[in-house]
């Protein structure tokens, strides 16, 4: 038999030797790592620290509101299974959009993903600089201490994400799991603290109390917890992907969930303790243990705060730096984003010029002198209502996706629409009621975003259709997937 015949039977000649998605660190990250990802986007000590605080100051409920994102992202989670267990896709959201919806809906779930998680990593950078400066009694900087802070936290980023994925995934890991372990040792110690003085599950146990506010509070609780898909943009990366991203995905919702609902009671429960009852940064998780006596722990919680922020800020950029690689390979934004280190194998432009943009607009707004709660508040919304634009496109995708492939089932259907609806329906009265707010900024950022878009859909459409048409891309097998000593052949 023949080399080629024997190639041609077994399939390995109908392979090619490298993927589109060929230069990043391919197989290298266990279960662990893959599920880091996910739990480092979520982050959810530093989310667990300031999220319901955000829930808080909007008027709604916050424990019932969390439990309630919880069960929508579930039903998130459910669908996305039905993508990641088929293919891997550093794209995520929007290579599966583009599968069920075509491009059109490919790239507007792109540039919803683009703004989640640049905003989203603004957030974190602002907070991170904040609560630093915080542990060492500094509550209220200067612009010029704030920027310089701010700054010196992305460059330590910058320094970590393009070293490897491999480095960048461990510290994350290590660093998220000893910010959570620190917040759940000050929830235990606040709930003992004041458990004599009422009745926990009163205080817990808050219905809704409107439409606007059960809306604005199940969006602002879903910040707690967006990001938790992010494994997938690791997919390449990760060995046996269509087990290991459907299994990460889940596991870190659950995580995550757990540790949130955990520190929103805790805050529950202390906040009802403290007379008069505190406003505003004044029932931020820190001063709350402060107030009712455990003056020590605040200096601790801040630092964890810090610690989960960083993690957050690093895995945000490693997702959004594979988005633009991905959007990069297909031909849609420059090739320079899909350009990797030889030696770490890294997207090193797409991660240098995301931190550089990530890092310069809170600055910016910094020195144009928006208040700094109104500013993560806004810079929250914004990635808030990225992240639900992204859900919703994903869910609606997923029925046509598995039609397309003689796999739709009637469960898989009405668990898509159910997060669908439930989650536009939700993003709609949001961005109604948060337009009336100091967190206007954001809504109209992200509004505007949308509208800049679509002008650049409507020119890439008309100059390079062939580009739009090819959104979508996850990686195939290569010959060294199927042949092991093509692999050897190629190195030797």
């Amino acid at each position: 038999m023949s080399r080629t015949r024997g190639a041609r039977q077994t399939g390995v000649g109908s392979l090619g030797a490298r993927t589109r998605l060929a230069g990043l660190d391919r197989r290298s990250l266990g279960q662990a790592e893959v599920a880091a990802q996910s739990v480092s986007v979520m982050a959810p000590c530093a989310a667990g620290a300031t999220v319901p605080l955000l829930i808080a100051e909007s008027g709604a409920a916050v424990v019932s509101s969390i439990l309630i994102a919880v069960l929508l992202a579930g039903l998130v989670s459910r669908v996305l299974t039905e993508f990641t267990s088929r293919m891997a896709a550093p794209g995520v959201l929007y290579t599966f959009a583009a599968k069920g919806l075509g491009s059109g809906a490919g790239f507007a779930t792109a540039a919803a993903m683009v703004l989640g998680y640049g905003a989203l990593t603004m957030f974190t950078l602002t907070e991170a600089a904040a609560y630093a400066l915080r542990a060492v009694g500094v509550d209220r900087p200067t612009v010029g201490t704030l920027i310089a802070v701010l700054v010196g936290v992305a460059a330590i980023s910058a320094v970590i994400l393009l070293r490897g994925i491999r480095l960048s995934a461990r510290v994350s890991l290590v660093v998220e799991a000893i910010a959570v372990a620190i917040l759940l040792v000050v929830a235990l110690v606040v709930v003992m603290t004041v458990r004599g003085d009422g009745d926990v599950g009163d205080v817990v146990v808050v219905a809704p109390t409107g439409v606007a506010d059960f809306a604005t509070g199940v969006a602002l609780a879903t910040c707690a917890l967006i990001g938790f898909e992010s494994a997938a943009s690791l997919s390449v990366e990760a060995r046996r992907p269509l087990r290991s991203i459907p299994r990460a995905i889940r596991g870190s919702l659950v995580v995550g969930a757990v540790v949130v609902v955990i520190a929103s009671v805790a805050q529950a429960v202390a906040r009802s303790a403290v007379t008069p009852a505190p406003h505003g940064s004044a029932a931020s998780l820190d001063r709350l243990v402060e107030r009712i006596g455990d003056g020590w722990l605040a200096p601790i919680v801040d630092i964890g705060v810090v610690a989960s922020f960083v993690a957050c800020a690093l895995a945000c950029v490693t997702a959004l730096a594979r988005l633009l690689l991905s959007l990069s390979r297909e031909g849609v934004i420059s090739p320079r984003f899909g350009s990797t280190h030889v030696r770490f194998k890294t997207p090193t432009f797409a991660i240098t010029a995301s931190l550089v943009i990530v890092t310069a607009t809170p600055v910016l707004m910094t020195l144009a002198g928006v208040d700094l709660r109104a500013m993560t508040g806004s810079l929250a919304t914004a990635s808030v209502i990225g992240f639900i634009t992204s859900y919703v496109a994903v869910s609606v995708a997923a029925p046509f996706f598995l039609h397309r492939v003689g796999e739709l089932r009637p469960s898989v259907a009405v668990t898509a629409g159910v997060a669908a609806a439930a989650f536009g329906g939700i993003e709609v009265v949001f961005v109604g009621v948060v337009l009336g707010t100091d967190w206007a900024l954001g809504a109209i950022g992200a509004l505007s975003w949308f509208a800049a878009t679509l002008v650049v859909y409507v020119v890439l459409r008309r100059s390079r259709p062939d580009a739009l048409a090819g959104i979508g891309i996850h990686e195939t097998p290569t010959r060294a997937d199927i042949w092991r000593g093509h692999a050897e052949v190629m190195s030797g």
